[in-house]
C-alpha cells in the first residue's frame, strides 16, 4: 500500500515508517526545518518537505492508500497546558476533509492516554474521555473532529491511542533514556518510591500494531496500543539498572509523587489481540538494544519472544 506519514521524524513516526517501509511504499511529510536523522538508512522511503500549510494539498494530489496522523506539537511536560495546543486540532481536520475527498482508504490518528486523565483501573477502550490537561482535551478534540469529517464517506478511521513507549531514537528527557544516561555517567538517579504499574512498549511493537491495523482492513474506533503485560515501575529500573551494573546509584525515594501520580497503567489490548497481535519484544531485551544504541558501537539484533531475531540499520546516536 501507498502511505503518507506526517511527523515521520519523531521517536514514533520514525519507527512506524522504518517498520512499515518493509512491505508498503511510505512517503515521510515532513516540514522544511524538520530534522529527519530518525529517517536515516530506512530503504525506499521517500521523504517529502513541506510546509504543514500545504500538506493538505499533497494528500490531495498523491491520493494515498492510507494516512497516518502522527504529527503534534506539544508532546513534551512542559507543553503539555500550553494555550497552543488547540492549534494541531484545526491541522488535523483539514488533512481529514482532504483524506475523504481523495478517496483515501484508511485514515489513522495518534491518540494518547492523556485523554482518560489519571486512570488505576483497567483501561479498556469504551472508557468515557476525561482529559486533565489541555494536551489530552486537545487529542480529545482532535479524534472528535478527523471522525465528523470522515462520516459518510468511504474512508475507515481508527485512532491509536498510545500507552508509555521505548526504545532507540527515543527522546532524551523521558524516564528510561535519561536513568540510562545518568547511570552510565556513573551518576544517582533521583526517583521516586516507583510502586507504580506501569505499561512499557518497545516501539517496535507499536509499529507492528500499526501494520496490523492497516493490513486487517475491518478495525475502527479507538484501539489501545501498550503492553498488557504491566511491570512495576521499580522493577524495570532494576533491571535496567543491572545491564548497566549500576545497582547503587538508585535514589529510590529521593523524590516526591506527584499530585496527579496515576499508580497503575493497564491498558486493554482486545482489538489489537482479535487481529493476531500481541508484543514480541520483552522488555529485558528491549532494554538490551535500547542501552546499546545510546552508549555502545555495536548493535545486535533485537530478540523476540516468538524466536526472531530482528536487526535495523538505525542511525547513531547525536
Amino acid at each position: 500500500m501507498r502511505v503518507i506519514v506526517t511527523g515521520s521524524s519523531g521517536f514514533l513516526g520514525s519507527w512506524i515508517c522504518r517498520v512499515l517501509s518493509a512491505k508498503h511504499e511510505i512517503i515521510a511529510l515532513v516540514r522544511p526545518s524538520s530534522n529527519t536523522y530518525r529517517l536515516t538508512n530506512i530503504d525506499g522511503l521517500l521523504i517529502e518537505r513541506r510546509e504543514s500549510d500545504g500538506w493538505a494539498d499533497f494528500i490531495s494530489a498523491e491520493k494515498p492508500d492510507v494516512l497516518i496522523l502522527a504529527d503534534w506539537w506539544g508532546v513534551g511536560n512542559h507543553d503539555r497546558n500550553d494555550a497552543h495546543q488547540s492549534e494541531n486540532i484545526d491541522r488535523m481536520e483539514i488533512m481529514a476533509v482532504a483524506a475523504r475527498n481523495a478517496g483515501v482508504g484508511l485514515v489513522i490518528g495518534v491518540g494518547s492516554q492523556a485523554e482518560l486523565g489519571p486512570v488505576s483501573n483497567r483501561i479498556t477502550e469504551d472508557l468515557p474521555d476525561n482529559p486533565t490537561t489541555e494536551y489530552g482535551k486537545a487529542k480529545v478534540a482532535a479524534r472528535k473532529i478527523i471522525q465528523s469529517s470522515l462520516v459518510g464517506s468511504t474512508t475507515r478511521f481508527t485512532w491509536l491511542r498510545i500507552f508509555s513507549t521505548y526504545g532507540p531514537c527515543d527522546i532524551d528527557t523521558w524516564l528510561i533514556p535519561q536513568l540510562i544516561d545518568t547511570l552510565t555517567k556513573g551518576e544517582v538517579m533521583d526517583l521516586t518510591q516507583g510502586e507504580q504499574e506501569w505499561s512499557y512498549l518497545h516501539a517496535f511493537d507499536l509499529a507492528r500494531a500499526f501494520e496490523a491495523v492497516i493490513e486487517s482492513e475491518s478495525t475502527t474506533g479507538v484501539v489501545n496500543v501498550g503492553n498488557p503485560q504491566t511491570i512495576i515501575l521499580k522493577d524495570a529500573i532494576q533491571i535496567i539498572a543491572n545491564q548497566l551494573g549500576a545497582k547503587g546509584l538508585l535514589g529510590f525515594g529521593k523524590l516526591a509523587y506527584r499530585p496527579d501520580q496515576v499508580m497503575k497503567l493497564e491498558p486493554a489490548c482486545e482489538s489489537l489481540t482479535a487481529i493476531g497481535w500481541k508484543p514480541v519484544v520483552s522488555f529485558e531485551n528491549g532494554i538490551a538494544q535500547t542501552i546499546q544504541w545510546r552508549h555502545r558501537d555495536v548493535l545486535t539484533p533485537l530478540r523476540c519472544e516468538d524466536g526472531q531475531e530482528i536487526s535495523f540499520n538505525l542511525p547513531p546516536r547525536r
